[in-house]
């Protein structure tokens, strides 16, 4: 008997990772970030800029560590720097593999935003 023959893929699959500088999943919570507070406050005080300071300072250094450990994981990664945060995307390694690896090393869905493509490599949908 023969072993079963794989599945030929019919697409490429990038893993787009978003790092981002200024928020920590609060979106998906339904609240407000700091930054989002602090710009409709109208009596902004030094306080809330030193809080807000503090928040972004944490914001990224957590940015930092989980583009430290995507490379300790995978070395072919296109890395493209924003205003607002890092993007990191591989065709190489499928996000599959990625998130259990995040999880386990506490990074949660609070620290980046996924996003997956996918290319046709030959024919028609």
């Amino acid at each position: 008997m023969t072993a079963a023959a794989e599945p030929k893929d019919t697409c490429i699959q990038t893993a787009c990772f978003f790092l981002p500088f200024f928020e920590s999943g609060e979106w998906r919570r339904k609240e407000k970030s700091p930054w989002k507070t602090l710009s409709k406050r109208k009596d902004a005080t030094p306080e809330n800029v030193r809080d807000l300071a503090s928040y972004t300072a944490a914001r990224m250094a957590r940015s930092a560590d989980c583009m430290e450990y995507l490379l300790s994981l995978h070395g072919d990664w296109k890395i493209t720097p924003k205003k607002d945060g890092i993007w990191m995307e591989t065709a190489t390694l499928p996000y599959e593999k990625i998130l259990p690896k995040l999880l386990d090393a506490s990074f949660s869905a609070d620290d980046y935003l996924l996003y997956a493509e996918y290319t046709r490599k030959w024919g028609m949908l």
